[in-house]
């Protein structure tokens, strides 16, 4: 098989894991809140970024760090992943017993002293973090990628399993939300576990003996925190927004009970944002490796090419994805949580799918490239906008005013990273064209949705199960809409229709049979 094969196929299976994990880190959360309540939701997703921060480095930015590092140096290979592994261990060390010693402080950062023991729950996670990105970056650098695939799976299939099953517990005993989000954090310790159990059955008789080298300890530790520090936070921009929450929230509002069921409410959004933004992150992952190849041949027509051929595919698909999620987030809203109280601040977030999957794809590709500083810069901009606006929105409009934030701060990071893309490889456009039947396409699905949800609100289909169904007719028939008149206005080429799940599906059924 040659090697071109082998990384496309593996950045299949990269992208594939990814669905799934993400698909589980979505689905959970709606049964939590069910069973815990807004309060409870409040309670867990509010340290929930200092956990998810901690497993996307296990998971995508450090594996990345190690791959890089291991392939520029492949006659030391085992020094320096030794090496990488050692200046981990000691910074995860230093961090989780810091985390731990500083609970109390950091609880009163978020506004709640009784966030202690679920931060300190949290700390936890951070002792098994260097094995296992190790071990998943030495296989992403053999170009294995199944290891890395199959133990993202497993891991968040263990961690949702045990974290449902001792909310459950926890509820049916009697504890209070804290006690409760604690454990529920504490369950990500066993899918942990279970991903280094199945890493090191895949790694057995790789590893070889401990090599220190203070040569490539100086350089490790260099690289991690210059390009490796750039390389993890423009991964965490979701994550961070959802930080910038958590600590502006309840200080701002006060610690109340009605503040924090309010924060627990809000806190409905992220999920349904990042589960809308999947699938254009995903185009991105799938596409890097062509990306690659071009830049590394100094090709600049064709890499900006390529790049305006991403662009145009994941703009498509965050358009309708944001436009979808928007129109149907009151019904959603009812279907998934049992009420509607907070549909005004989610449409704010729903309304952020678009620019927040512009910035991950725009990320993606700069990563790609070698050019971790210019997202970082972007994302660290987008951060300061998002922090700002929720200061002065927050006090103002409530939950509503944080989901204003988070849409002003997600166009800030866009119009950041689209400049910087220009910057680094000249104009890069989708072009006029694009946009006008984009728009052609988007509108007929905006007025279908606007319809139909009028019509179930006149007819009073207000119940859980009626939502459920309201949802599935909008989706569909939302979908249906839009994907006839984008084929139809050729709205994307058969290359970039290519790029999309299904895509090439739709594009030679639309071409062959004629029925559009």
């Amino acid at each position: 098989m040659s090697q071109r094969r082998t990384i496309a196929q593996g950045a299949a299976l990269l992208a594939i894991s990814s669905y799934v994990s993400k698909l589980l880190s979505f689905f959970y959360r709606i049964p939590y809140q069910n069973m815990a309540g807004d309060f409870g939701l409040y309670v867990y997703q509010t340290v929930y970024p200092l956990f998810a921060i901690a497993a996307a480095l296990g998971i995508y930015a450090l594996p990345v760090i190690v791959a890089k590092l291991t392939l520029h140096h492949p006659e030391e290979k085992r020094e320096v992943l030794w090496s990488i592994f050692f200046v981990l261990a000691s910074l995860s060390l230093v961090f989780g017993l810091l985390g731990w010693i500083i609970a109390p402080e950091l609880a009163l950062l978020f506004g709640d002293p009784k966030l202690v023991l679920p931060l300190r729950a949290v700390t936890l996670t951070f002792y098994l973090l260097p094995v296992i990105a190790v071990l998943r970056g030495m296989f992403q650098a053999d170009l294995e990628m199944r290891p890395t695939a199959f133990s993202q799976i497993t891991e968040n299939a263990v961690r949702v399993c045990l974290l449902l099953l001792v909310t459950y517990y926890g509820v049916s005993i009697g504890a209070n939300p804290y006690q409760i989000g604690a454990a529920a954090h504490v369950t990500a310790l066993g899918g942990s576990v279970a991903s280094l159990l199945l890493l090191l059955r895949f790694a057995k008789g790789r590893i070889g003996r401990p090599v220190v080298s203070k040569r490539h300890l100086k350089r490790v530790g260099k690289v991690l925190l210059t390009s490796g520090m750039a390389v993890s936070i423009a991964s965490l921009a979701l994550l961070l927004m959802q930080l910038i929450d958590g600590l502006t929230f309840v200080n701002l509002l006060g610690d109340t009970m009605e503040t924090k069921i309010e924060k627990g409410i809000f806190d409905r959004g992220y999920p349904l944002l990042q589960f809308a933004i999947l699938f254009a992150t995903s185009i991105s992952l799938a596409s890097v490796p062509t990306l690659l190849t071009e830049y590394r041949k100094k090709n600049d027509a064709a890499t900006r090419l390529h790049l305006e051929t991403l662009l145009r595919s994941g703009l498509l698909v965050a358009a309708a994805a944001t436009v979808g999620l928007f129109s149907v987030m009151r019904p959603l809203n009812i279907a998934l949580y049992q009420d509607d109280k907070g549909t005004v601040a989610l449409s704010w977030l729903a309304a952020t799918a678009f620019t927040a999957s512009l910035s991950m794809i725009i990320i993606s590709c700069l990563q790609s490239v070698d050019a971790e500083k210019y997202a970082f810069a972007g994302v660290v901009l987008g951060l300061v906008v998002k922090l700002l606006l929720n200061i002065y929105l927050l006090p103002r409009y409530g939950m509503i005013g944080a989901g204003m934030a988070t849409f002003g701060g997600f166009a800030m990071m866009a119009s950041a990273q689209l400049i910087l893309l220009n910057r680094k490889f000249g104009r890069v456009t989708a072009g006029r064209t694009f946009y006008v039947r984009l728009m052609q396409a988007v509108v007929p699905m905006a007025l279908f949705l606007y319809v139909v949800e009028r019509l179930f609100q006149w007819a009073g289909f207000e119940t859980r199960i009626g939502a459920m169904f309201e949802v599935g007719l909008l989706v569909i028939g939302g979908a249906s809409i839009f994907c006839i008149f984008a084929l139809r206005r050729r709205v994307l080429t058969e290359r970039e229709w290519s790029l999309l799940p299904f895509g090439d599906k739709l594009y030679r059924i639309h071409h062959r049979r004629k029925i559009i």
